[in-house]
């Protein structure tokens, strides 16, 4: 009888084991998931901010040389309006190192941009 409450016992503990092993791989899909799901996101919100960038130092540039272009001075107070709610995910996003350092270069190439047209 107490081999058998025994084996019993033991297999108990096995498959205890062996769904606790499960949730575990489980749980880290999950958050492999959620993982990549973020990784995602900060890269859709870099891949348009640098467009949106790009764009920003395209009516920069168009200034200089044409400073009484006011589609131009309208195109530059749609694409400030565009950003101004960006704030807080960047701020979250900023956690991220690659999302940082990538953030850093297109911040630092628009900021480039602005300060030469304030320059010229």
């Amino acid at each position: 009888m107490k081999k058998d409450n025994r084996r019993k016992f033991i297999q108990k503990l096995g498959v205890t084991v062996g769904a606790s092993a499960l949730l575990d791989s489980e749980a880290m899909a999950s958050i492999a998931n959620m993982q990549t799901s973020k990784d995602i996101e900060r890269s859709r919100f870099l891949n348009n901010y640098e467009n949106w960038v790009n764009q920003y130092i395209d009516v920069v540039e168009k200034e200089k040389s044409d400073k009484n272009n006011m589609a131009n001075k309208h195109r530059i107070m749609d694409l400030s309006h565009q950003a101004k709610d960006w704030q807080e995910k960047i701020a979250i996003y900023l956690n991220d190192d690659t999302f940082r350092q990538r953030y850093i270069q297109l911040s630092m190439r628009l900021s480039d941009s602005i300060s030469n047209e304030l320059e010229a």
